[in-house]
């Protein structure tokens, strides 16, 4: 089995950082966890499953799988999938099967290519950690790697019979699809096919017509010559028709957006908010220079000494010199440690009021949208 080029590349890259390098320390953890034994998980919509007694790491998850340390997951799911699960499913990076019950011998896991993708994503994590050298991880990581899985199509008509489409999953019963062949009859659509055609590009985004379409029915037609097969990965490669937004649901998204900006600037750290900076098109703000603490700790530490000095001085002259250093050292150490903290506190005060001045991107558009709907 040959090694990716990628953990290749990774590991020369990690070996010669510099000793006690933060990044390629974290990158060293990265490769030690990718490089051991299969990590598999079970669960269904509602919580973990245990697994069999396979030679895998077991690791428990929960639906909807946000953790990077597992490779594979079995979604144990006997019926159809919500468009939001099967959106989860094709995002990745784990590699996802969908059973409708535990299997009795361990499954086949394309290994290689799922670390290879989550080794991507940890790289593109470390790059914006750790800026200064943000470019070569980059350059490690290369372009985005993308999952692919077949796509669920379903076929409707009055007379569909077979069609062959050749690296597609055709589904029955089914409305969480991902694309609708619709195959017209003899004479074109008629006036009663009309609902039916509208209710299917609503449901699936896409419409895929051997006939020409109503003109208030959206879709592509399959041209002359053309397979179907082609002209449905054709539509797979367009984007998706989408409904009609409840009113009111773009100020509840734009809302929202804003809601979980505040909540991230609040639950922020001193090392989180140069990314934060970055992400809102800001010039990250260093943390204060410890110049005027410093000073502020040698004047304390100066006075302290003198005073418990002088106190002590009747003792003799090395006793008040014990006591004025141990007091110095106290004195200055203590307002050292504390006045750092408060200038660092302040310092992430003022950084997350100066970028919660900004308004998101995101909420912006919405909004933007909006206002150029009415």
């Amino acid at each position: 089995m040959d090694t990716p080029d990628m953990f290749i590349r990774a590991a020369d890259w990690a070996h010669a950082r510099d000793f006690g390098c933060p990044a390629g320390l974290a990158l060293r953890r990265v490769l030690l966890e990718l490089t051991g034994p299969p990590r598999l998980g079970a669960c269904t919509l509602d919580g973990p499953v245990p697994l069999p007694a396979w030679p895998v790491r077991e690791v428990s998850v929960r639906w909807p799988v946000t953790t990077t340390a597992v490779d594979a997951v079995l979604l144990v799911h006997p019926g159809p999938l919500p468009a939001a699960v099967r959106a989860r499913l094709a995002a990745g990076p784990q590699h996802f099967l969908v059973v409708p019950a535990l299997p009795a011998e361990l499954p086949e896991v394309p290994l290689l290519d799922v670390r290879t993708r989550l080794l991507a994503g940890e790289l593109h994590a470390l790059a914006a950690r750790h800026p200064a050298v943000a470019r070569e991880l980059r350059g490690i990581a290369g372009q985005a790697v993308m999952t692919s899985a077949r796509p669920r199509v379903a076929v409707i008509g009055p007379e569909p019979g077979d069609v062959d489409l050749p690296g597609m999953e055709i589904v029955a019963a089914d409305p969480h699809v991902d694309a609708v062949l619709a195959v017209a009859p003899a004479g074109g659509w008629t006036v009663a096919d009309h609902p039916t055609l509208r209710d299917a590009a609503r449901r699936a985004g896409r419409l895929i017509s051997t006939a020409p379409l109503p003109a208030d029915v959206p879709g592509t037609v399959v041209l002359p010559g053309q397979s179907p097969a082609a002209a449905v990965r054709h539509a797979l490669t367009l984007p998706v028709t989408l409904p009609a937004s409840r009113p009111g649901a773009w100020l509840r998204a734009a809302d929202q957006l804003e809601r979980r900006r505040r909540l991230l600037l609040d639950a922020a750290s001193h090392t989180d908010l140069p990314a934060l900076a970055r992400r809102h098109g800001l010039t990250p703000d260093t943390p204060p220079p410890p110049w005027e603490v410093l000073s502020q700790s040698l004047f304390l530490a100066a006075v302290a000494a003198l005073t418990l000095g002088r106190a002590a001085w009747f003792l003799g002259p090395v006793p008040g010199l014990l006591a004025g250093a141990v007091a110095g050292l106290v004195a200055g150490g203590m307002r050292w440690r504390t006045g750092r903290r408060e200038a660092r506190r302040a310092w992430i005060r003022r950084e997350s009021a100066r970028i919660l001045r900004t308004p998101p991107a995101e909420a912006t558009w919405l909004r933007r949208q909006l206002a150029k709907e009415t």
